[in-house]
């Protein structure tokens, strides 16, 4: 059953659309991005304090990425175990402003740094420059870790939705390189099978925020070459076929979000493979409800859980 106050958001949503608020896929991709943006930022929980934000940027492949530094609060000296977050937003919209305080209270919670990354969005650089900028920020902060505070044994990668996306994506393509890659992964309801077939896609195509067609708007800005290869695991990582020596992860979904299914199946993967996982599913929510705190009390808990999972994972 729907929790009560994911109703009420999603009941808030539809009065406003049938006030004439247009709907995000009726918009251009810029004109849209704008928007929700600034909805996004006011959907958070107020920002908890943190020991030190520090914003800065780094050589990426075609641009300067940008990032945001949290440290702690209580945090020891020395180098820190770090998180590197990829923020959500189906590769378009999203920016390190919009997922501020999630950031903040992972940050708090865990005990560990985290930096969070402004990757390029579509439809200005569609598929592959946002899976680009992740890798290569991973593999900046980690060949630079000790100027960044970062203990280089211990780094994780994270994100919700596109962001986890890029995070699976990243730990994929480091293994298959034979290079040090992340310790820990962070996947929350992300991203992971582009042909967008699984049994929750369909259940849920209609009224729970993540639609149909708002994927659809997603996607003909993040891959709008319709030859592209969909098997290809940049794309669809869950289609993967060895699982084998990826890092110990958590992995999170919602009950009623188009992207449950994909989710639990990239968990039950890991955990065939060996690889230690902690799977969670929140049964009574939607999609988004991890950064929409203001609204969802369940993304408060989903935060600290997932916090939680990582700070034993670091003993920290």
């Amino acid at each position: 059953m729907l929790d009560a106050e994911a109703r009420t958001l999603l009941d808030l949503m539809d009065a406003a659309t049938k006030a004439g608020r247009p709907k995000l896929e009726s918009l251009p991709h810029l004109v849209g991005r704008k928007a929700v943006d600034k909805m996004s930022e006011d959907g958070e929980a107020d920002p908890p304090a943190v020991a030190e934000v520090a914003d800065g940027g780094f050589a990426g492949p075609a641009s300067e990425i940008r990032f945001r530094r949290y440290k702690p609060m209580g945090a020891k000296a020395g180098l820190l175990p770090t998180l590197i977050y990829y923020h959500g937003g189906g590769f378009v919209i999203g920016t390190i402003e919009t997922h501020d305080s999630t950031c903040r209270r992972l940050a708090n919670k865990s005990r560990c740094q985290v930096i969070s990354i402004d990757y390029r969005l579509a439809p200005e650089h569609p598929f592959p420059a946002p899976i680009d900028d992740g890798v290569a920020a991973f593999r900046h902060i980690r060949d630079n870790a000790e100027s960044f505070g970062v203990d280089a044994t211990r780094i994780a990668v994270g994100g919700d939705s596109a962001g986890g996306a890029i995070a699976a994506v990243v730990c994929q393509l480091c293994r298959d390189a034979r290079e040090q890659g992340p310790a820990f992964q962070m996947l929350i309801y992300p991203a992971t099978d582009s042909s967008q077939e699984s049994g929750s896609r369909k259940a849920f195509i209609e009224g729970y925020f993540l639609s149909g067609a708002l994927m659809t708007w997603f996607w003909e800005a993040y891959v709008p070459d319709e030859d592209t290869d969909l098997a290809d695991l940049r794309l669809s990582p869950l289609l993967a076929k060895d699982f084998t020596g990826l890092p110990p992860a958590f992995v999170l979904t919602a009950g009623y979000d188009p992207l449950r299914d994909e989710g639990r199946a990239y968990a039950d993967k890991l955990i065939d493979a060996g690889v230690k996982t902690t799977y969670v599913n929140y049964p009574g929510t939607i999609h988004g409800f991890f950064s929409l705190t203001r609204f969802l009390a369940q993304g408060l808990k989903a935060n600290d859980e997932a916090a939680g999972v990582m700070a034993a994972f670091f003993g920290t």
